[in-house]
């Protein structure tokens, strides 16, 4: 008996799964992330392998040397994010019996489970392995009050506006995942076992092909997506919380035209991804002294024409100045 990793909530809408009828993929990516309009993507692994979406849109300064792939350290010269092309990675192919399953979860996960909601789902056929997923939905924030109970960085606020040379963005939305309550792999062999046969016997009872279990969420964030607004124009910052299990690991698509540049911010190394020489992100990672938690965070344009000075001048009021 197995079980598949509980943080994986978003990798499933781009698992090798075929056939994948469009409509499922179209109400599963409207379902899980409404906000987001993303133009690419990349693979993020960590302690449970999240995927992000990113479409988020600015130009460069290239008063830099472009490199494909980039890392950042802490002040102990410790890797806390790192980038790699996505062929670097071992892809593990899914045999028929396996798609099926994974096809059912995510039509179970997308018409069963609602936003803020979780849920351990488990499906009978195409099962030998006896294997369960837990998957949920983001919280739609429209409150910033609400948001800024549920994200808590320590020593770093959240802002109602961001600040940019010209122009100031007013918080809209958010869409917050949380940490779920409780951990599968800490449970033993036996409980994992005497897990699948009360969700055997449920589906059986009710007639069903599966189970659901909903998991309660803990009061603490693990990754939180921000929509800032000035007319047309749009701003995300997403805000990834990987606790201190170590690096961040971004895997590219090698099929996408883009490079990575390092630019200094308070004396801070920020990364400047540039897309087909006009699109555009910054990511930096903040490490909490105390708990040595990092904090992930990406900032870039998701509608409408922004210079990248402005991005930049964002940037400048969300990064700390660097202790050394």
């Amino acid at each position: 008996m197995s079980h598949n990793d509980p943080g994986q909530d978003l990798k499933a809408l781009f698992q090798k799964v075929e056939p994948l009828d469009q409509t499922l993929q179209k109400r599963i990516m409207h379902k899980i992330n409404q906000e987001f309009v993303p133009k690419e993507r990349f693979f993020v692994k960590h302690r449970v392998g999240v995927l992000l979406l990113v479409g988020l849109l600015l130009t460069v300064s290239t008063g830099f040397a472009a490199i494909k792939y980039q890392s950042l350290f802490n002040d102990n010269g410790d890797v806390l994010f790192e980038e790699k092309p996505l062929s670097a990675d071992h892809i593990y192919e899914l045999d028929a019996e396996e798609q099926e399953r994974i096809h059912r979860m995510n039509e179970i996960w997308v018409n069963e489970i609602e936003p803020g909601q979780a849920a351990l789902i488990y499906v009978v056929p195409n099962n030998p392995h006896h294997q369960f997923d837990i998957k949920s939905n983001p919280f739609m924030i429209d409150s910033f009050e609400e948001l800024n109970q549920m994200v808590h960085v320590p020593g770093i606020p959240l802002y109602q506006e961001l600040s940019g040379a010209s122009r100031t963005y007013a918080f809209q939305k958010a869409s917050v995942y949380m940490e779920y309550e409780q951990d599968l792999y800490e449970l033993s062999d036996e409980k994992k076992d005497a897990l699948v046969r009360k969700l055997r016997l449920q589906a059986e009872t009710a007639g069903k092909d599966y189970a659901l279990m909903p998991v309660a969420f803990t009061d603490e964030f693990q990754l939180s997506s921000i929509t800032y607004t000035n007319g047309k124009n749009e701003i995300s910052l997403s805000v990834m919380n990987s606790k201190d299990t170590g690096p961040l690991i971004a895997s590219y698509d090698d099929n996408l035209n883009t490079t990575s540049r390092k630019i200094k911010i308070h004396g801070q190394d920020v990364i400047a991804r540039t897309y087909g020489g006009d699109v555009t992100e910054l990511m930096w990672v903040y490490q909490e002294p105390e708990t040595k938690y990092a904090y992930h965070y990406t900032l870039g344009v998701r509608e409408g024409v922004i210079p990248p000075e402005e991005l930049i001048h964002i940037a400048e009021t969300l990064i700390p100045a660097s202790r050394n």
